[in-house]
């Protein structure tokens, strides 16, 4: 006698009960996502049958992104992307995931410049060319440098810029914050520099410590390291009239919107937006 084949509803609960013994973040959406991954559809097709039976072959392709992500590989990791302000984007462990706070850079520099205007900007820490390709996206007439220190990553920026058909606007250039430009005019200057401080890795989930990378995480000791040479860096190279925009930690703004005073002389506006939490994430200056 034959052994009926488990529905999908049965698969869905069964990942989903493992899942959540694993103690992975959102176990149920997890669960839903790897095994649309697994059949090549999406989360919507699941719905719309979940009463088929699965057979050992489709069973086969599930079974090994259930382990891995029991493991606590982020969704993102196994799904090879990530969605960052409506546009899709490849990711792997040689970048930081693209989180929604960072989408607030981007509705930032839409206050400062109109869509049709002609400027020059620099991504700092570009990572996956989440920033980058976006604001080249929305900016038909803007050009940028994107800087960072990781190989690896600048390959993931130099695909995603392709894939959204705006590399020929784009130089990658593997470096140290922006130590390797000579005196520039740049219009705007974006990062999202590592700011984590090492002792604080007790404050991130096992996904985040365990699988992104380190050198994208911590900013030394207490993640502030890299601000001073930053922050000269663009004193250097930022065109008069030149704007700033500068993810950090909450806790670090009051510190950041102090060097900003000391580093420039001249007179500098600086504003600090809340993220989708309600925290301050956002440096926005103006220089004179």
């Amino acid at each position: 006698m034959s052994v009926a084949s488990p529905t999908l509803r049965e698969i869905l609960d069964k990942c989903t009960r493992f899942l959540t013994e694993k103690r992975v973040d959102s176990p149920r959406l997890s669960a839903e996502l790897l095994v649309a991954e697994a059949l090549g559809g999406s989360r919507l097709d699941l719905f719309l049958d979940l009463d088929k039976p699965l057979r050992e072959p489709e069973l086969a392709r599930i079974r090994p992104l259930l382990v891995r992500r029991g493991s606590g590989e982020p969704m993102a990791y196994i799904l090879g992307r990530r969605e960052f302000y409506g546009l899709d984007f490849h990711v792997s462990p040689e970048v930081l995931i693209p989180r929604p706070d960072t989408e607030l850079g981007i509705e930032r520099a839409l206050t400062m410049f109109s869509r049709d205007e002609c400027f020059f900007f620099a991504d700092v820490g570009t990572g996956s060319g989440a920033l980058a390709t976006t604001l080249l996206t929305l900016f038909p007439y803007a050009h940028c440098i994107a800087t960072d220190i990781s190989f690896g990553a600048l390959r993931v920026a130099q695909n995603n810029l392709l894939r959204h058909r705006v590399g020929d606007r784009c130089l990658l250039v593997q470096g140290n914050l922006l130590g390797h430009l000579g005196p520039s005019r740049l219009d705007l200057i974006v990062a999202n520099l590592p700011y984590i401080g090492e002792r604080n890795t007790a404050s991130l989930s096992r996904e985040v410590l365990d699988f992104e990378p380190h050198l994208a995480l911590f900013g030394g000791a207490d993640g502030d390291e890299l601000f001073v040479p930053f922050l000269e860096d663009v004193q250097r190279v930022v065109a008069p009239g030149g704007g700033l925009l500068m993810e950090v930690d909450p806790v670090q703004v009051p510190g950041v919107c102090h060097l900003l005073q000391w580093v420039f002389s001249r007179k500098t506006e600086i504003g600090v937006y809340k993220d989708l939490g309600g925290h301050e994430r956002y440096i926005q200056a103006r220089f004179a």
